[in-house]
């Protein structure tokens, strides 16, 4: 019998790896290329600036405007911090269409300043403010969820959650605020990994994985798809560590578009200073 999930179904571990057996033939069969996928619309986050704080803006805008011109439909926002938006708002080239996503320094009062910032000289499509008290996550997230109230509707909100005591009552408050998450998995071992996509995944909260390291991101996707289907947290660990990585690309290539659909309606974003190598990973 296939375990009872609070998603409301139940996973069959033999037909589910049956499945993706299936999946990863026919996608090898097929030749699909990974670039028309309603799955990578949009996905990926250029965080060079963030995690590479020592590359000079222009050389990053320069190289993130190649990049989007090379893959206009995978890439999502260029990522900055707060202080150093102005400087960036300086270097766009004019005409340019540069959607940024905004790290606040400062938590909630981030959130403040940056409402009171002269948006129409950016183009602002999300913000990426996190939780500072660790001591009490769930009254830290009510004040940035507060804060993000002044903000533009149209502007995305993805508020980081530290792995921390208490953050699951967080993820509860920015899910019943329609909100998104964001979780780091920079060095982080699986299990903690799996624990919390888990997590994210039973509070239907969407979300953003970043991470400044070198990541196989279809294993990640794909162990979000095994527990979207109702895996247990160790048998979607193992997912996360395959043995056979060309394998899982090749199954995350034969989705069929209800599995895409149902896999972007939690991940809404990758982040990665490592753009072109995430984008030749996923695509092959």
């Amino acid at each position: 019998m296939g375990r009872k999930t609070g998603i409301g179904r139940k996973f069959d571990p033999q037909g589910w790896k049956s499945a993706a057996s299936l999946r990863s033939g026919r996608a090898r069969f097929s030749l699909r290329s990974l670039l028309i996928m309603e799955l990578l619309d949009s996905l990926v986050d250029d965080e060079t600036l963030v995690r590479q704080a020592e590359t000079a803006v222009a050389a990053v805008i320069a190289s993130h405007c190649e990049l989007r011109n090379t893959y206009p439909d995978l890439l999502a926002t260029l990522v900055v911090p707060d202080t150093r938006l102005t400087e960036v708002a300086r270097q766009v080239p004019p005409g340019a269409s540069v959607p940024l996503s905004v790290i606040t320094s400062a938590g909630a009062g981030g959130l403040l300043a940056l409402t009171r910032h002269n948006m129409a000289s950016v183009e602002i499509a999300s913000v990426e403010p996190a939780l500072r008290d660790l001591d009490d996550l769930a009254s830290s997230a009510a004040r940035v969820i507060s804060a993000a109230a002044g903000l533009e509707p149209e502007v995305a909100v993805f508020i980081e959650l530290p792995y921390a005591q208490g953050w699951e009552s967080a993820v509860e408050l920015i899910e019943a605020a329609g909100l998104a998450g964001k979780i780091v998995v920079a060095g982080a071992e699986p299990p903690q990994v799996v624990e919390q996509l888990s997590i994210l995944i039973e509070a239907d909260l969407p979300f953003k994985i970043s991470s400044p390291l070198e990541k196989d991101w279809s294993a990640l996707l794909n162990t979000v798809e095994a527990l979207v289907a109702g895996a247990s947290l160790e048998e979607a660990t193992e997912q996360l560590r395959p043995a056979d990585h060309d394998q899982v690309r090749a199954a995350v290539a034969g989705w069929d578009p209800t599995t895409q659909s149902r896999v972007r309606r939690r991940v809404r974003r990758l982040g990665t200073p490592r753009v072109r190598d995430v984008i030749t990973a996923l695509t092959g």
